[in-house]
């Protein structure tokens, strides 16, 4: 995380500086990603760079971290609109990234998938570790109709909005990056449908089929 000196300086030198970053991290994987360029087109000393944060990979994080919100209010808005059905609105979140995609990546959301498309699996795996159930809960839990879900402890609401982002994440990400042949689209509703089922056999049920036959 950025040190009490970045946050002391100008929201100005602030944000261009993260858009330098946003920039080359944009343009080359994280590993060829060049901390000299960034400070080059910030305009600030390469010592200066090292009084705000520890390295390459505290600034990524960062970066990354400023996008999730982001991410998540595109989460947000999708719930809302298929009626705060949680597993319609990852869908319609898939169906978006998919589309902002297709449309040249314009926008916030066009930004984060260009980052994604660049980098390798373990930044992926950092993104998808800023999403805390936390943060998560705070951003979604008050849209999602939870009168559709099956909510027996003060938990559950936490735990399934932590499980179906994590069916949704992987293949939302990858679809960001190597593009759409609908194979990532079927498998999520597949999955996101085993999610709304359930997994375990109704007993009752069961045994009304065994008698049955």
């Amino acid at each position: 995380m950025p040190s009490a000196t970045f946050y002391r300086l100008a929201p100005e030198k602030q944000e261009r500086l993260l858009t330098a970053a946003t920039q080359e991290f944009s343009r080359r994987p994280f590993s060829e990603a060049s901390i000299n360029q960034i400070i080059k087109d910030a305009g600030i000393p390469r010592g200066s760079f090292y009084m705000y944060f520890a390295d390459k990979e505290d600034l990524f994080r960062y970066v990354m971290e400023g996008y999730v919100d982001q991410l998540l209010l595109v989460v947000r808005e999708s719930i809302l609109r298929c009626g705060g059905d949680l597993f319609e609105g990852m869908l319609g979140l898939y169906d978006y990234v998919q589309s902002r995609r297709r449309e040249q990546q314009v926008g916030q959301m066009g930004t984060v998938t260009t980052i994604i498309a660049c980098n390798s699996g373990l930044q992926q795996n950092m993104l998808l570790g800023l999403f805390t159930r936390q943060r998560v809960l705070d951003a979604l839990g008050d849209v999602v109709a939870v009168d559709r879900l099956d909510l027996r402890s003060s938990e559950d609401l936490e735990n399934i909005l932590a499980l179906v982002l994590s069916v949704t994440g992987p293949l939302l990400l990858r679809g960001a990056s190597e593009g759409e042949d609908n194979s990532g689209r079927e498998r999520l509703a597949a999955l996101l449908e085993l999610c709304r089922r359930g997994m375990a056999r109704d007993k009752g049920r069961a045994a009304d089929q065994e008698k049955g036959e």
